[in-house]
């Protein structure tokens, strides 16, 4: 199956479950997501990403970890009629609830859902949030591919528990290549 993704671990992850990756990165950023095994790369910088995707055969699986605008346009290069599921894993709860209220909140939540669901039905397609959960029989794959090489884990910075501060300025910055880790261990300082 060939999916569209951004992130270093979701593309590890389905490359291991044998999926064709195309990735959608900055040019800088693109040696490094090629050698976790992304097949073909789409540069978000250099001019249009629809422009660049129509290129490409349409895709099973499109997962989508920015938002924004990417709903819009994204869920038209997916297979129709074929089981093809567009993945966001930016959802609408936290900001309906912090503005309208636990109640009312999830009650817009709950219509945004349904729309949309319904509205991408009709064109062939499934339209799907990620909400994630704690599972000891996921770590427990996700271990056993780190352990077989199949998925690395990368590390972009390391800083230590008095730096937390300036941890958070750089995540703010975004643009991240790989985890940004504070290190509670007096002293110790990554390797890796």
């Amino acid at each position: 199956f060939s999916m569209l993704w951004g992130g270093i671990l979701s593309s590890q992850l389905l490359k291991a479950w044998g999926a064709h990756v195309t990735a959608v990165c900055s040019q800088d950023s693109s040696a490094l997501v090629r050698s976790l095994g992304a097949e073909q790369i789409i540069d978000y910088k250099s001019e249009n990403v629809e422009e660049q995707l129509k290129q490409l055969d349409l895709f099973d699986v499109i997962l989508d970890n920015v938002g924004g605008s990417t709903e819009n346009w994204a869920p038209k290069f997916l297979k129709p009629w074929s089981g093809a599921k567009y993945v966001t894993l930016v959802t609408p709860l936290l900001l309906n609830t912090d503005r309208l209220g636990i109640a009312d909140g999830m009650l817009q939540t709950g219509i945004t859902m349904v729309t949309k669901a319904m509205k991408h039905l009709c064109d062939g397609k499934h339209y799907r949030w990620s909400f994630f959960s704690p599972s000891g029989l996921s770590l427990d794959e996700i271990t056993q591919l780190v352990d077989e090489g199949k998925i690395r884990p990368v590390i972009d910075e390391v800083f230590t528990f008095a730096d937390v501060p300036k941890a958070f300025e750089k995540l703010e910055r975004g643009h991240a290549r790989g985890k940004t880790v504070i290190s509670v261990i007096q002293g110790h300082k990554y390797s890796g």
